[in-house]
């Protein structure tokens, strides 16, 4: 899921466990992963319209170039993988 905050800071969500989330805000830089309670991220962030597999080219493109944390690349990878496999599977 993409995500955006009132600062207009875009992020991505990497797990959601309905008690604490774990996303990756695209920012200058290398890429790091923050966790916040659930309750926190209802209120801070809304939903974007933006397809998720653009968002995570964009974000891999970022790493690639400016770096991340370990953590980010495996959230990263999983999103892909999930996402690869739930397409494939409508076809």
């Amino acid at each position: 899921m993409l995500v955006i905050d009132e600062n207009r800071t875009t992020a991505i969500v990497i797990r959601n466990d309905g008690f604490s989330v774990t996303l990756v805000p695209l920012k200058n830089g290398k890429l790091s992963v923050r966790s916040i309670p659930f309750v926190q991220f209802r209120q801070r962030w809304y939903a974007t319209n933006y397809p998720l597999h653009k968002a995570l080219a964009t974000f891999q493109r970022h790493a690639a170039r400016r770096g991340a944390s370990g953590a980010v690349i495996k959230g990263l990878c999983r999103l892909q993988n999930r996402d690869r496999w739930v397409v494939a599977s409508l076809f």
